[in-house]
Order: C-alpha cells, then sequence, then structure tokens
C-alpha cells in the first residue's frame, strides 16, 4: 500500500471510529465493530492504532491540528492582535464545542479511570497549542499599548479562556448543553474579547 494510499485509508477508518464512537459510546465500542464499520481488518486496526485508546487519541490529535491550523491562519491574516483576538474566539468556540468536541470529551470522562490517555491528549494536544498561541496575540496587545504594560500575557490568556468557555464543555460533556448555534457562538465571543479588553486595557 503507497502512502497515500495507507493515509487515505487512515482517514476511512478514523471517520468510522467516530461514528461507531457517536452511536455506542465510549464504553461499548470496540475495536472489532469499527474494523466492521470501517471494512478493514481487526488484525489492521491493532497493527495501525494498538487499542481504541490510542486510535481515538489519533482522532483527538488531528481535530487539535486543524484548531491550531485555525489559530495560525488566524495570527496571520490579522495585522492588527486586536483583530485577530477577536477573530478567534468564534472559531475556537465552534471547534471545542460542536458535536465532535462533545463526543470526544465525553469519551476522555468516561476513559479517566481505565487509561487516561484521552484526556492527556486533549490537554496536551489541543490545550497547550491553544494556550500557547493566544498568550503570543496576548504578548502582542502588550508590546502594542493596547494592554497595560504591567499584564501577564499568560494570565490574560488564561482569563479570556475562561470567559470564553466558562462551564459550557462541562455542561455539555454531562448533556446538559446542546451544541452552540452561530447566534450564542457570535454573542459569547464577543462578551469574552469585550470583558478582556476592559480588563488589562491601557487607558488614556
Amino acid at each position: 500500500m503507497t502512502p497515500d494510499k495507507q493515509d487515505e485509508r487512515r482517514r476511512q477508518i478514523e471517520a468510522a471510529a467516530f461514528d461507531v464512537l457517536a452511536e455506542k459510546g465510549y464504553r461499548s465500542t470496540s475495536m472489532l465493530q469499527i474494523a466492521k464499520r470501517a471494512a478493514a481488518s481487526n488484525q489492521t486496526l491493532y497493527a495501525w492504532y494498538g487499542n481504541k485508546q490510542t486510535l481515538f487519541q489519533s482522532l483527538i490529535e488531528e481535530n487539535a491540528r486543524n484548531v491550531k491550523d485555525l489559530l495560525r491562519d488566524a495570527l496571520d491574516n490579522h495585522s492588527d492582535p486586536q483583530d485577530t483576538l477577536r477573530a478567534l474566539g468564534p472559531l475556537l468556540l465552534a471547534f471545542t464545542t460542536g458535536e465532535k468536541a462533545i463526543i470526544m470529551n465525553r469519551a476522555a470522562i468516561a476513559d479517566a479511570d481505565e487509561t487516561g490517555l484521552l484526556g492527556e491528549a486533549i490537554d496536551s494536544a489541543a490545550r497547550h497549542e491553544m494556550v500557547a498561541l493566544i498568550t503570543a496575540i496576548m504578548t502582542q496587545l502588550v508590546a502594542a499599548g493596547r494592554f497595560r504594560d504591567d499584564t501577564d500575557p499568560a494570565d490574560a490568556a488564561e482569563s479570556y479562556i475562561s470567559l470564553l468557555f466558562g462551564e459550557v464543555q462541562l455542561r455539555q460533556a454531562l448533556g446538559r448543553m446542546d451544541v452552540l448555534d452561530r447566534t450564542a457562538i457570535a454573542q459569547r465571543a464577543e462578551r469574552a474579547f469585550d470583558l478582556t479588553s476592559r480588563l488589562y486595557g491601557a487607558t488614556g
């Protein structure tokens, strides 16, 4: 199998894995079910991924790469860091509170008392990258005089993330909140941007 065909086959398997996970939940999903859905052999899945935890870890890491690419595009496409920060909110919320993210967060919770691999993947591959990039934007805002010069960029990034997400992801994982619609995403993102700007913005 050529590298291109192998990559395509991996994408097919991972798409099938997500479909089974969405239908059956983490604990009831097996490698055999995924193999059948993907029309692949069970041996192939175990050879490529090892077990279902590492398969779903690959899904999380792929989604994290997509989010990171969006963040980097936003950084590249806006010369003004304030415009960049404003543009990031809706993108982050759309990716991290959508249906796929909810399902993966629930899987990570279910796996927490088994291997903890999924939670670790979300924290290291997704959150770490997100915090680093937002911190970079906050650093630019301080350097540009938009934020007070005594602002700690890392602290500002954490404050912004807390304001942006709040308890949304937890409530979604618990089944107490649905996927956010465009209006809710826009309103929540603008509120986080506005409150962060008030909290750290330079005066005068």
